[in-house]
């Protein structure tokens, strides 16, 4: 059985995973619940390939998006694992623009000893395939905002992104200062990125990025800027996400459906099932034959090489008695 290949995104603000939905209008979306977390499922038509494309709000924080995300990954099998919303922007960004994020910096790790505080970064890379996609994509993913006519749509940087469990508000903050000194190529900061990519990590075939709308600076944040600034932006990074996925070949190869809860499938892409047959006793043979249309088989046990001391005479004579 095919089946579609399936690309899952995280969001971890509802207003980052309205953004995705207010992008898809005409999509009929099937919702599901597994174990407390809700998914929203619903095809996207892509270049090479139509897509299942799942949607689920993460959480805040590294943590609580590593264990939506890992939820995601051991529900759905996705090829693609996408963490979508808003960033704050360093390093010359502007409001609006989209950090393709080609790694991930986890800043806050270290060791704090008698001598100072040592600063020990942990980084992840976004997969390598999507990362070669994001840099193809122009300026046709911006048709997707409604942009009027002459007006530039934002920029797109496929540079790091710094992750931790601070919100920074200011550019002479402890840990921007942190930030600029260990993780100073960053273009944007969140509280989240690392942990989808961890969850990722482990996961063989699974590739993962994160995508940012930059809705702040570190010195010009304020709740009535928000109201405009985050929509917008989580608007340009969703956008950016879709087009992603749509130019994505998943290539060769059968996609299966997710096993039903409560319900074990086998891991591999086919649907055959294989029970196996043991035969135990010295010298004991077996040969187990596969039944099914336009299949033979048989299966035949074969006598002991050396009859067991303490096999009884009706034993022996029911081995022999199984023989063809």
């Amino acid at each position: 059985m095919t089946e579609l290949p399936t690309a899952a995104i995280c969001t971890p603000l509802d207003l980052e995973y309205w953004a995705l939905r207010d992008l898809l209008p005409r999509h009929r979306f099937t919702e599901r619940t597994e174990r407390g977390t809700a998914f929203a499922v619903t095809e996207l038509q892509g270049r090479h390939s139509d897509w299942r494309l799942v949607l689920t709000l993460s959480g805040r924080r590294n943590a609580d998006t590593a264990v939506a995300a890992e939820r995601a990954i051991a529900t759905w099998r996705p090829q693609v694992l996408l963490l979508v919303g808003i960033a704050g922007g360093l390093r010359g960004v502007s409001i609006g623009d989209v950090i393709a994020a080609s790694s991930v910096y986890h800043y806050e790790p270290g060791q704090d000893t008698d001598a100072g505080r040592f600063t020990r970064v942990e980084t992840l890379r976004a997969s390598h395939g999507l990362s070669q996609q994001a840099q193809l994509i122009k300026d046709e993913w911006a048709g997707r905002l409604g942009l009027a006519p002459g007006e530039t749509p934002p920029r797109v940087f496929h540079r790091p992104i710094a992750a931790g469990s601070q919100v920074v508000t200011g550019s002479k903050s402890d840990t921007a200062a942190l930030i600029e000194t260990h993780a100073g190529d960053a273009h944007g900061v969140e509280t989240e990125g690392f942990g989808a990519l961890a969850a990722a990590w482990p996961n063989a075939g699974v590739e993962a990025m994160v995508i940012r709308g930059v809705s702040d600076l570190l010195d010009d944040k304020n709740p009535a800027a928000d109201q405009e600034r985050q929509p917008r932006a989580a608007r340009n990074a969703a956008a950016f996400a879709l087009a992603l996925v749509e130019r994505l070949d998943p290539g060769p190869g059968p996609f299966l459906d997710p096993p039903a809860p409560g319900k074990r499938e086998p891991s591999g892409p086919a649907q055959t099932t294989i029970n196996y047959i043991g035969a135990i006793g010295d010298g004991a043979d077996i040969t187990v034959g596969a039944m099914g249309p336009n299949s033979n088989g048989r299966v035949v046990a074969g006598q002991y090489r050396q009859s067991p001391p303490r096999a009884s005479r009706n034993d022996r004579e029911r081995i022999e008695g199984d023989q063809p």
